[in-house]
């Protein structure tokens, strides 16, 4: 692809995730939604391979089947209320089909099946727009509609995600596969969060993006696409084992690390407001994503022990060189790092305020 229609494509990537973030019409916003996705399918097919094609097909499927529903329910809802603003109170049917649109786009179950196969069969920087930049339109529209949503609906659809994307990744050595799992379980997080406080929901996706954008650089720099590749990472690379074990060990929610103070805010947030049970499925749910997890930073720390000193300067390949790309990738991942231990400055204050 030549280097100035990769780059239109990518600021109309942006430009429609923009236009979703700022619309308060639902026509704009559903346009907003389609720029997004027709522009982001050729950047996935890149190269023509039969398993990019295959992904790319079966994405646009999806985005298309949630996009045709979203639209529909904005045009039987202008009907009934004579209204296109974003802020009027949806109808039941209204809300549940748009609730099940939304879900389909984000990966939450039971619309799931089609995103690990997606990641899998796109490359690391693919999964990782996929994965993160993709997720915050449809959940600006979750965010506009929410007041509108039974509560008890969008919890439990964020709690059978926390559970079906910890068993889900019980048995993979993909890493591709792994992090998809990990999306699914951490966008049913978010969910289950957003629906009583949006600004702890809003600073759960945030942090989450960062942190598995740092795990998905980590990945794509050393080219770690089996738990074999990751056991061999310390061996080129000892500041790329520490990122990596750092980043899905923050992931994981293992405290004192800040994704376990993310998780500790959205399970207060659901006691505080009586969901008793779903806080025990959520935190059962982290248990099982947390085995995969601790896989992949036991393979990734296998080697620690006696190497040469050289491997200290593994980290120049990630921070040095073409600084118009590997810079990038440094900064996002240092940023990475540092938001996954800022747990280790920030708990003792966090719990001093509770």
């Amino acid at each position: 692809m030549h280097r100035s229609v990769f780059i239109v494509l990518v600021v109309s990537v942006v430009f429609g995730t923009f236009v979703v973030l700022s619309s308060h019409h639902w026509f704009t916003l559903w346009v907003g939604l389609e720029v997004n996705t027709l522009s982001i399918l050729p950047i996935l097919c890149g190269g023509f391979l039969p398993r990019k094609v295959e992904s790319s097909v079966k994405y646009f499927l999806v985005q298309s089947v949630s996009a045709a529903v979203i639209l529909n329910v904005v045009v039987v809802q202008a009907w009934f209320s004579s209204s296109w603003l974003v802020g009027q109170p949806l109808l039941k049917v209204s809300s549940m089909l748009i609730t099940l649109a939304v879900g389909l786009k984000l990966g939450l179950f039971p619309c799931h099946y089609w995103f690990p196969d997606v990641v899998q069969g796109v490359g690391f920087l693919e999964g990782l727009v996929l994965s993160t930049w993709q997720k915050l339109a449809p959940f600006s529209v979750l965010v506009y509609v929410v007041d509108s949503i039974d509560i008890r609906v969008l919890v439990c659809l964020g709690v059978l995600s926390v559970l079906i994307g910890g068993w889900g990744g019980l048995n993979q050595t993909q890493v591709r596969k792994i992090l998809a799992f990990s999306s699914v379980a951490h966008m049913g997080w978010i969910c289950s969060t957003v629906g009583y406080s949006v600004n702890a929901g809003c600073i759960m996706l945030l942090v989450y993006v960062i942190t598995n954008s740092s795990v998905f650089l980590i990945a794509s720099e050393f080219d770690l696409k089996t738990l074999s590749h990751v056991g061999r990472l310390s061996y080129f690379s000892l500041g790329g084992s520490v990122g990596m074990v750092l980043g899905v060990l923050s992931l994981g929610g293992l405290p004192p690390l800040f994704g376990f103070l993310i998780k500790f805010v959205s399970l207060k947030c659901l006691l505080e407001s009586g969901s008793i049970l779903a806080s025990g499925f959520l935190v059962a749910g982290s248990l099982l994503s947390l085995f995969f997890y601790l896989r992949v930073s036991f393979n990734s720390s296998l080697l620690l022990f006696p190497q040469h000193s050289l491997v200290l300067f593994g980290w120049r390949g990630l921070l040095g060189g073409n600084l118009g790309v590997v810079t990038v990738r440094g900064l996002v991942l240092c940023s990475g790092l540092s938001v996954s231990l800022l747990g280790l400055v920030s708990f003792p204050v966090f719990i001093s305020l509770l």
